[in-house]
């Protein structure tokens, strides 16, 4: 995996422009929010993709892409919304083409009445994680994003593009299932 700073995407930008400083006042603006909030991003994606470098790759994409359009991005409400939902929208696009990817294999294995052999995923050994990871993706969502992202859920809401009554739902569905594993009683703190 390669990374790039906020300097390099700023170096490569920076000549093709011709309002130098309000180019230099708005990559300032960039490079802070990257600063401030890609670490914390990638690690949230990364619970929630099981994936540490796929959530590396997304948010950093997701980073780039703002950076190419951020006269606009960054006059947003809420930029680092617009960011978490590029990032999101990349591992959604990826978990789909890997479930793809897998089918086409299967199909394959079963033409040829063998099996193949697929390759063991990574996962970080972590017991939340491992919780975590079976909970549906959606649920695995919503608790990443309000837990570790402290967003609200109007925000999450507005990430997924989905009801708030949708968020409390899968929050609770996810907290219930969270409570059944590790042996506590309904009520009691997850």
């Amino acid at each position: 995996m390669t990374t790039i700073s906020p300097n390099t995407v700023t170096a490569i930008s920076d000549g093709a422009r011709d309002d130098a400083p309000a180019a230099a006042a708005g990559t300032a603006d960039f490079d802070a929010l990257f600063r401030a909030h890609q670490p914390r991003l990638v690690e949230a994606l990364a619970l929630v993709a099981g994936d540490r470098e796929l959530a590396a790759d997304a948010v950093q994409e997701a980073f780039v892409k703002a950076h190419l359009k951020w006269r606009r991005i960054g006059s947003y409400d809420d930029p680092i919304g617009w960011v978490r939902r590029v990032a999101i929208n990349r591992l959604r696009d990826e978990h789909r083409r890997s479930r793809r990817k897998r089918r086409a294999i299967d199909r394959l294995a079963s033409q040829s009445n063998g099996t193949p052999a697929l390759p063991d995923r990574d996962l970080m050994s972590q017991d939340l994680v491992a919780q975590l990871a079976d909970l549906p993706k959606r649920q695995r969502l919503c608790v990443v994003l309000r837990y570790v992202e402290d967003l609200s859920t109007a925000e999450i809401a507005r990430t997924l593009d989905v009801s708030e009554g949708t968020v409390k739902s899968n929050l609770s569905d996810a907290r219930a299932r969270l409570r059944s594993r590790l042996g506590r009683p309904p009520g009691a703190p997850t």
